[in-house]
């Protein structure tokens, strides 16, 4: 009975071996590649803060932007053609002001017989005002008080650049609209009716100042 029990047991001692040893050859690379893993990984690079920049908000900023004169201007867009115009032409907008009123109220398409626009022109005198008109260019000039801030700039070793806002200022914003005046403007056009009244007070248009009923 010893004799058949040893002959029991070896075999089975042998199957389990032969079970064991070829798993044991399959989880020792897997073991050694988890263990060389960390080793082979490189560092992660520190990013580092290169230099900073502080940029000041300008006091003023000036913007240029183009424009279609306005054919049918409001009240108040005649008001500001008159500004521009007088201080292009060296006149008193208050002068020229006083006189558009007197005409027209500030109305484009106020008309009185054969005179019609702002400045209520015949379409004679327009003409012959129109030929020392000197410049057809038009220019439009608004400004503004807003708040800005300065700029802190940081930049980084990976290339990053952040910008945060750090001090408030004042900033005046001046936009100036450029245009043009057609070769050949209407009777009406309170643009170049209002070129010709500023021409006309400074003394150097065919139109004289004292054609008008209206003083200035």
């Amino acid at each position: 009975m010893e004799i058949r029990r040893r002959h029991v047991v070896i075999p089975a001692v042998a199957a389990l071996v032969a079970v064991l040893v070829p798993l044991a050859f399959a989880l020792t690379p897997r073991a050694s590649a988890d263990t060389a893993a960390p080793s082979s990984s490189t560092p992660t690079a520190t990013v580092s803060v290169v230099k900073v920049e502080h940029r000041r908000a300008p006091r003023k900023k000036v913007v240029h932007h183009k424009f279609r004169p306005w054919p049918h201007p409001t009240p108040s867009q005649v008001r500001e053609i008159i500004t521009n115009e007088a201080r292009r032409w060296g006149v008193s907008a208050g002068s020229l002001s006083r006189r558009v009123a007197c005409e027209s109220r500030y109305r484009w398409w106020a008309t009185n017989g054969q005179y019609s626009g702002v400045l209520q022109f015949a379409a004679s005198t327009f003409y012959r005002g129109l030929q020392t008109i000197r410049s057809h260019k038009l220019k439009i000039v608004r400004s503004k008080i807003r708040r800005v801030h300065d700029a802190r700039i940081t930049h980084f070793s990976d290339g990053r650049r952040v910008s945060r806002r750090t001090t408030p200022r004042r900033q005046r914003l001046i936009v100036v609209y450029h245009g043009r005046l057609p070769r050949t403007p209407s009777v009406n056009s309170t643009f170049a009716q209002i070129r010709i009244g500023a021409q006309a007070l400074r003394g150097i248009s065919a139109v004289r100042s004292s054609e008008w009923a209206c003083g200035a």
